[in-house]
């Protein structure tokens, strides 16, 4: 069963000239929060005596309706005080000592004198309830006379729409920011799809390049050997200038060994950990870190490629590669490695390069140095 409804505020009035201005003040209060009782067709069900009265002993304020006349059925003898229900409510709210405000109307009067029961009501301070002035009115009324409250939600309304609105603006700034970093993720992931195709273009030139410089060399290759074929014929030696002829073969082979073997190796790479380990692992072949000169060659290392991911962290990744030239920067031939070590994401690309750098200490360039050394 559900708990009886409790009202604030209960409006007394006469239908024969306060209706109207009874439903006016309770529309109005209900409309500002307030908890109101106004129309005895609101009681509960059971003995109406004592809902009634059980709702002006229930009340905070009881605001009763002067109009002129309120007071006729007081001094009729043909009315029975008990049955007159406005007589009830005031003798109730004084017995009870409720915040009793009268409401007075244009033309209402106390007369000289009250029945005992109800006498004190003129001693109540009351509000002149002019229509032309009624907005005044009812806002003293209920600055200065009530003591209800109308509900949080009214009393707080403005606090209401600003915490509504903050909350609105924080979601919708959070969407936007979610929204934005979710296009700055695609675009991230666009520039590495970019890159990644970049890079294999660059890798399939740099292969095709590797291939046509192999093919160049084998055509070179198998023209010189035609051409010496085509003069071995062409030459009848006697006897006796054959080891001559021999011999001094074996001397431009000496010589050409001795031209050969006389280039110097320089070396081009950055100042870094990983340039030092690399110079370190090609040391053999004699190679030095001075400016080339004459017929020297030039070996020159690759960079790493070093990037910041999402989370401010470097990430390197090195595929090492060497391309050599002569002093003039013409291209003689490249060097590489299908592996691709991978540094774990670090603070800084100096420790990223540590961590490369350490893995290719346990490489094997074997290749490379012979390789070089044949050049």
């Amino acid at each position: 069963m559900s708990k009886p409804k409790k009202f604030e505020i209960f409006i007394s009035y006469r239908r024969k000239g306060g209706y109207d201005t009874a439903k006016l003040l309770y529309d109005r209060l209900r409309m500002d929060g307030y908890s109101v009782s106004f129309d005895i067709d609101t009681l509960e069900k059971g003995n109406f005596d004592d809902e009634l009265e059980k709702r002006v002993y229930d009340c905070k304020d009881f605001l009763l309706v002067l109009n002129p006349g309120v007071f006729d059925r007081f001094f009729d003898p043909e009315c029975d005080p008990k049955g007159d229900w406005v007589r009830q409510e005031i003798v109730c709210a004084l017995e009870a000592n409720k915040n009793i405000v009268p409401l007075i109307l244009d033309g209402f009067a106390y007369p000289k004198s009250l029945p005992e029961d109800v006498k004190d009501i003129a001693k109540k301070n009351g509000i002149d309830l002019n229509p032309k002035h009624f907005e005044g009115a009812y806002a003293n009324m209920k600055q200065k006379f009530l003591l209800s409250k109308p509900h949080w939600t009214k009393r707080n309304k403005k606090l209401l729409i600003s915490l509504i609105s903050t909350i609105l603006l924080g979601i919708a700034a959070f969407v936007f920011f979610l929204l934005l970093n979710i296009s700055k993720q695609n675009e991230q992931k666009e520039l590495l799809l970019q890159e990644e195709r970049i890079a294999r273009q660059r890798a399939d030139s740099i292969k095709n390049a590797e291939l046509d410089s192999i093919k160049m060399a084998i055509r070179t290759a198998d023209s010189i050997r035609r051409a010496a074929l085509d003069s071995i014929k062409n030459i009848q030696p006697t006897q006796k200038e054959v080891p001559q002829k021999t011999a001094n073969s074996g001397t431009a082979m000496e010589k050409a060994s001795q031209k050969s073997s006389g280039k110097s190796i320089h070396w081009s790479a950055t100042n870094d950990i990983i340039g030092q380990v690399m110079y370190e692992k090609l040391a053999s072949t004699g190679i030095k870190k001075t400016k080339c000169s004459d017929n020297g060659i030039i070996v020159k290392l690759n960079k790493p490629n070093c990037k910041t991911d999402n989370v401010a962290k470097i990430m390197c990744t090195y595929s090492p590669k060497l391309t050599i030239t002569d002093c003039s920067d013409k291209h003689i031939a490249t060097l590489g490695t299908a592996e691709t070590f991978k540094a774990s994401p670090q603070v800084n690309e100096n420790a990223a390069k540590e961590e490369l750098a350490n893995d290719l200490r346990g490489v094997n360039f074997n290749d490379w140095l012979l390789a070089i050394k044949k050049l």
